[in-house]
């Protein structure tokens, strides 16, 4: 046997039988008309039911006002106190003209069986025009919120403070758990 033909059956020729074999296989086996869920095939003229629309307050979705526990899957959410007019311990925070600070004392619990992280980055406040804005960043701020992780049955307690437009009255608290599942609570506040 010529070694060119042993040189195309041992590596080209081995892999056409592979491609050759599942294209068989394949065909053989055929389209399923079972569903993935049950295994029963579907009537005829059956449509396929559709995932039902997710409601605004869904356990992903979750809205209350300052004063009431938002529950989520793993957590719970309160906003204990909310102060307008807020004036830091240091005289060096800048407020813009225009504006105010709002303090903001939240009590966060773990009611899953797992830790969860949590970052000052997870909560902003939303103005009327909505506006996100990230909390200020207040070093000799009492009890201040920073970055962790929270166990299991666990309470983290602490202040907020963000730079808002002095007088808004639609102001709410944003707190996303992350960037994946997108799970939210929204304060008004």
């Amino acid at each position: 046997m010529p070694k060119w033909l042993i040189g195309v059956l041992g590596c080209g020729g081995l892999l056409g039988l592979l491609l050759v074999g599942l294209l068989v296989v394949a065909i053989v086996s055929g389209p399923s008309t079972e569903t993935a869920q049950n295994g029963e095939k579907p009537e005829q003229g059956e449509e396929k039911k559709k995932p039902a629309a997710k409601k605004k307050n869904d356990p992903q979705n979750v809205a209350v006002n300052a004063g009431q526990t938002a529950e989520l899957q793993d957590r719970t959410l309160v906003v204990n106190e909310v102060q307008r007019n807020y004036t830091p311990p240091n005289r060096f925070t800048r407020v813009e003209p225009g504006n105010e600070l709002i303090r903001l004392y939240i009590t966060m619990q773990n009611t899953g069986d797992r830790d969860f992280n949590y970052n000052i980055h997870d909560f902003q406040v939303q103005d009327s025009n909505g506006v996100q804005k990230h909390a200020e960043t207040i070093t000799e701020l009492p009890n201040r919120i920073g970055f962790g992780d929270l166990a299991p049955g666990g309470t983290l307690e602490g202040n907020l403070v963000y730079q808002v437009p002095q007088g808004d009255n639609g102001l709410s608290l944003v707190y996303e758990t992350d960037i994946i599942s997108k799970r939210t609570i929204t304060v008004q506040l």
